[in-house]
């Protein structure tokens, strides 16, 4: 697996919405997910309804590699663990800054953590947290992603940092 993902590859399970009313916000997903296939990515992220922006990482465990899906980043990085093993908890967390227009983010996988490449976004913005795995047919869920523990907050900033 050499080429960069795109969201149209991957089986996506909305698990929560978020509405950010505010210009200034702090949007947090967490979630633990659990494969078991080591040579499927996996995916976890908090993209708008029409899934043109937002933050989404593709996960391969086979290697550690972390992708940015929606942003063209390419490879952020890779996982110092890998690979990580099939039916093993893998704690994600995306953590997105809203200054006006302006977002700010960061990934963390398995306590580690990776920037992200920065976006615009519309005031009032809805953001869907995702969830999913690669597959031949994303239409049809063939394969086993579970996921635990899912917990999306949205909290007003006060200040810029």
């Amino acid at each position: 697996m050499n080429a960069i993902p795109n969201l149209g590859q991957f089986h996506l399970n909305s698990v929560d919405q978020a509405c950010i009313a505010t210009s200034r916000s702090q949007v947090s997903f967490q979630v633990n997910l659990e494969h078991d296939r080591m040579n499927q990515r996996i995916l976890v992220g908090l993209m708008d309804e029409n899934r043109k922006r937002g933050v989404a990482i593709a996960i391969y465990p086979a290697t550690g590699e972390v992708c940015d899906l929606a942003n063209g980043g390419g490879v952020i990085g890779y996982l110092s663990m890998s690979p990580l093993l099939p039916h093993e908890s893998i704690p994600c967390e995306v953590l997105l800054y809203k200054f006006g227009h302006n977002c700010v983010c960061s990934v963390r996988v398995q306590g580690e953590t990776f920037l992200y490449p920065a976006f615009m976004l519309d005031d009032p913005a809805s953001l869907n947290a995702l969830v999913g795995i690669e597959s031949d047919n994303p239409a049809v869920n063939d394969h086993s992603l579970t996921w635990d523990s899912p917990q999306l907050s949205v909290s007003e900033i006060e200040q810029a940092a």
